[in-house]
């Protein structure tokens, strides 16, 4: 049995015990998750947005920033901040975040000084003026002191005013189709006229986390029922989209595009069989097939 099987069939296992998220929440009480070699990564993937903003004239100090799919540890949000943003507001579907997880991701910033200062272009006083704020109070209290709110669930009234600007990391591949349609009008509503949403979305076969044999698009190779076999567990759902579905979804609810970066990989163009595919995949081209990742910038 492959490294992946094994994984994906624990955790289908533990998608059947009830009460998952009361759970999670008891485990990460104890013992909050942790920033890892993954947010090293999140470093460059949000640099990478940064510098496509100020490519297109995005303004974004003073911003007033919606991220979409905080998760537990708000490393990106925290950059945005540095960047300039006035305040960023997170957001998820279930509350995740744990003041623990909050102070573990200040850590991991003030231990990147150098990086952010060298590779970001971020003034020493403006890390002084994010970062070293008092986090006592309670979570509340500390998103405020850093300058986040956090909007959960993600609606129209938790969010509030007009937005200056929305960005995703590593999020939307995990949305279904239908709920990524809302989430994109709920965010061309309050995006301000010219406002700027920007998505880094990464196109791979996630089961590469569990197993690195498994090829970059070998996901692409099952049906809708063999795919949705193999994420019972919600953490392990990926939709399968490819840039080129993204980009209509995005224009279909009201936003341009004005640029984009991909990697498409050439290996997988090599030994990819388009006959073979299901029905879905087959009209789409070699290179939208395989393109691993996406880092799209629209306009409103």
């Amino acid at each position: 049995m492959a490294k992946w099987q094994v994984r994906i069939a624990a955790n289908s296992l533990k998608a059947c015990v009830p009460f998952q998220a009361a759970l999670r929440r008891v485990k990460h009480a104890i013992r909050p998750p942790r920033p890892g070699q993954h947010h090293d990564l999140v470093l460059d993937g949000i640099r990478d947005q940064l510098a496509m903003i100020r490519k297109a004239g995005g303004q974004i100090a003073g911003a007033r920033v919606l991220e979409i799919g905080s998760g537990w540890i708000p490393v990106a949000p925290l950059l945005y901040r540095l960047a300039g943003a006035r305040e960023v507001i997170l957001s998820d579907q279930h509350r995740l975040l744990h003041a623990r997880s909050v102070e573990a991701a200040v850590a991991f910033l003030e231990s990147r000084r150098a990086r952010l200062e060298d590779e970001f272009g971020i003034a020493p006083e403006r890390i002084r003026e994010v970062l070293d704020v008092p986090l006592d109070g309670g979570l509340d209290a500390m998103l405020r002191a850093l300058g986040l709110a956090y909007a959960v669930p993600l609606d129209a009234q938790a969010i509030g005013g007009t937005i200056d600007m929305a960005y995703s990391h590593t999020v939307l591949e995990h949305v279904p189709p239908a709920a990524l349609a809302e989430i994109f009008a709920l965010v061309r509503g309050h995006l301000k006229p010219g406002g700027l949403f920007c998505n880094g979305i990464d196109n791979s076969d996630h089961r590469r986390g569990y197993d690195p044999a498994v090829p970059l698009v070998d996901f692409l190779r099952y049906s809708e029922i063999g795919w949705k076999l193999l994420c019972i567990n919600p953490q392990d759902y990926t939709n399968r989209l490819r840039h080129s579905d993204y980009v209509e979804l995005l224009g279909d609810a009201g936003f341009r595009l004005i640029d984009s970066e991909v990697h498409v990989s050439r290996r997988e163009m090599e030994r990819l069989e388009p006959a073979a595919l299901p029905e879905r995949f087959r009209a789409k081209s070699a290179a939208d097939l395989c393109t691993t990742w996406s880092l799209m910038l629209v306009r409103a």
